[in-house]
């Protein structure tokens, strides 16, 4: 639950309805001084090689892991997550990505030495040389409020960038304390800046002089910052959100699979872009049995806030998105959806509950179905073969992950290969985005661009072709044209590509008029310092 009082943004604890504190909503002078900041920053960061950039990337992995469980905290205070969800999807992945990119960053974006086929170009070195765009906006999310924005922030480092983080206006003081830690870190002053507040101060951040802005969240929300970014022509990257599709094989062992299914729809609350969203079961003789035994485990999981160890589902961010599932649920109860288990906020609990859900009978019709729910509400469907799910996993708007389940690898990764994803596990699901090494991103209204592995720090960079070339000798392909010329361009491109016959004549052709000048005909005369 966000609400504005004069120029702050209160924070709220979901499970209580707790006010946390406020942070200012920063106006436009204040988002372009940060921003200046980042570019005055970045003409000393940028030179810094990559040992020594690694140096400050490590550092911020040791002040991570001493802060662990202050950090913890505050995230499930903030979000409203269990501790042990704070301490795996939140600490786990940007720990891992200090490390990986330490290792591996100068390695992957190493100039590279590129040589051309042609042998009219032999003379010419060809260098790929991968350099730091500048300065960097990060729109973040509240749903993974720290291991996003983080993981990000430090591959944008690495490759010698600036960044100006704007985090959640639901999340605003983990985004302050990612600004902290940077400098206990030691990092130079200006190198990671922190923006706070609401849609305007993402909107003066999107309009500012950026060399890149990334954006994570709701597919309205990007297409306005793609609108923003617009005027200066800022390259943009997408991550949008999705409506995950599990297709689960007759022969997936039973109580195995209704265990991770029912952790992949409802971990976070179901508040993940990767969450299983959807359910496709292929008809078999255990299909009853699989979805009692979801029903089964969906049953045995405890709904409270963080506070309560033995809690497995937090509250939901706030008022706005559990009307959203409720809506949802109801709305395919009506059209003749059976919920199986869950279905209403529970008793007792003051903030922003709603019991897991498991729902049956559901078809294509419905929202929930066709639209991104993010909470806990697992829809499932009963199908007869593997065309018709992958024709139903494939008829969404969103085309960010899937999996698929069973114990016939081959065959489930046929299928994957035909889902319309950017990423497909089989027998697992969701923890993907914590990877560093493995690209994250989707298609369709889940956005476009990669993050993380050597594709997201390609993404990161200007890549720049560097041509060398000694001088004094004049090009076939330059001024004076004539018959001549012409010719002997016609005789190469028999002689490296045509048929053999092709390539005799082409030899001949190119060589009777490569020294023949190329409007008159007559013999080249050498000069000095030119080859006519």
């Amino acid at each position: 639950m966000v609400s504005t009082k004069a120029a702050t943004v209160q924070s709220i604890n979901p499970a209580t309805k707790e006010l946390l504190g406020e942070v200012p909503i920063m106006g436009q002078p204040q988002v372009e001084e940060a921003v200046k900041r980042a570019w005055i920053a970045f003409e000393d960061w940028q030179l810094l090689d990559y040992n020594q950039r690694a140096k400050h990337i490590l550092k911020l992995r040791r002040v991570i892991s001493k802060n662990a469980d202050s950090l913890a905290e505050m995230i499930s205070k903030e979000v409203g997550k269990p501790l042990s969800e704070s301490y795996a999807t939140e600490l786990n992945g940007p720990l891992d990505t200090c490390v990986w990119l330490s290792d591996n960053a100068d390695r992957l974006l190493k100039d590279q030495m590129v040589m051309l086929t042609n042998p009219l170009l032999s003379t010419k070195q060809n260098v790929i040389a991968f350099e730091p765009l500048g300065v960097v906006g990060i729109i973040a999310p509240w749903n993974f409020p720290f291991s996003i924005p983080m993981m990000t922030i430090a591959m944008a480092l690495m490759v010698g960038n600036t960044v100006v983080l704007k985090p959640s206006e639901k999340s605003s003081l983990i985004g302050i304390r990612i600004g902290e830690l940077f400098e206990e870190a030691g990092f130079p002053k200006g190198v990671v800046q922190i923006v706070t507040g609401d849609r305007s101060t993402g909107k003066y951040l999107s309009e500012s002089r950026l060399s890149k802005l990334i954006f994570t969240g709701s597919y309205e929300g990007g297409r306005r910052v793609m609108e923003q970014a617009s005027a200066n022509v800022t390259p943009v990257s997408l991550e949008l959100g999705g409506k995950d599709a599990a297709i689960i094989l007759p022969d997936a062992p039973v109580e195995w699979t209704a265990k991770a299914i029912a952790w992949g729809a409802f971990t976070n609350a179901g508040q993940a872009c990767a969450s299983i969203e959807r359910v496709y079961i292929l008809k078999g003789k255990h299909t009853e049995k699989l979805i009692d035994a979801i029903v089964a485990e969906t049953q045995k999981l405890k709904v409270g806030p963080y506070t309560d160890s033995a809690t497995d589902i937090g509250p939901v961010i706030d008022a706005a998105q559990l009307d959203k599932i409720v809506t949802q649920v109801e709305q395919a109860r009506d059209a003749g959806a059976k919920i199986l288990t869950g279905g209403r906020k529970p008793d007792g609990l003051s903030g922003f509950f709603f019991e897991p859900t498991v729902l049956t009978n559901v078809n294509h019709s419905m929202a929930v179905m066709r639209e991104e729910t993010f909470g806990p509400v697992l829809p499932i469907m009963v199908i007869e073969n593997e065309d018709e799910a992958v024709d139903l996993a494939n008829d969404s708007e969103f085309g960010l992950c899937a999996s698929v389940w069973g114990k016939n690898l081959r065959r489930a990764e046929n299928i994957a290969r035909d889902l319309q994803v950017g990423t497909v596990t089989i027998n697992d699901c969701l923890f993907t985005h914590a990877a560093p090494q493995l690209p994250w991103g989707g298609l369709k209204k889940s956005g476009f661009g990669r993050s993380h592995s050597q594709f997201g720090l390609l993404d990161l960079v200007n890549i720049k072709h560097i041509n060398i070339d000694a001088p004094g000798t004049s090009k076939l392909w330059w001024y004076p044209y004539g018959n001549n010329r012409m010719r002997t361009l016609r005789g190469g491109i028999q002689l490296f590509h045509g048929s053999l016959s092709s390539k005799v004549a082409g030899f001949f052709e190119f060589l009777a008029n490569m020294f023949k000048n190329p409007k008159t005909g007559s013999p080249l005369q050498p000069k000095s310092g030119d080859d006519e």
